[in-house]
């Protein structure tokens, strides 16, 4: 009974590993998507300035066509903006995170399945004794 604990406690330690994985994934295509989306609004700022220029020196051809670049180089940081705002949760990490839930709820029960058996006296008397000793080996370690 107390095996079944550690597997599921362990089960579920590798569910919250691949969980984490798959967030820090989702966080870095995020931050690739902001890190593109400043570069394009950098691009925007350099074609306002460009398009400044232009209108002061000529009337209407060049000022024209840096006022197009500008507004396309502003849709595409809009798009990367909305890419990397989505917080939507990858499939591996919901059911990574489905799986984690279900082991410790199982580990939660088959331990308490165990405190029922006669096997408990001795767990609890571990307990105390472990509880009784801890001061001593942290205090212990504290002086060195």
């Amino acid at each position: 009974m107390l095996l079944r604990t550690f597997g599921l406690v362990g089960m579920a330690a590798q569910a919250e590993g691949r969980r984490l994985k798959a967030k820090a994934n989702a966080t870095a295509r995020s931050a690739a998507f902001y890190a593109a989306a400043a570069l394009m609004g950098l691009a925007a700022f350099v074609m306002l300035h460009v398009l400044g220029w232009h209108a002061a020196r000529n009337s209407f051809g060049p000022t024209t066509s840096a006022l197009i670049v500008m507004v396309v180089d502003l849709v595409l940081a809009g798009l990367l903006v909305f890419l990397a705002s989505r917080n939507t949760k990858a499939q591996e990490e919901m059911e990574a995170q489905a799986v984690r839930n279900v082991a410790l709820t199982g580990a939660a029960q088959s331990a308490i399945a165990s405190f029922t058996t006669q096997g408990a006296p001795l767990m609890a008397l571990g307990g105390i004794l472990i509880a009784a000793l801890w001061p001593k080996l942290n205090g212990r370690r504290g002086r060195r």
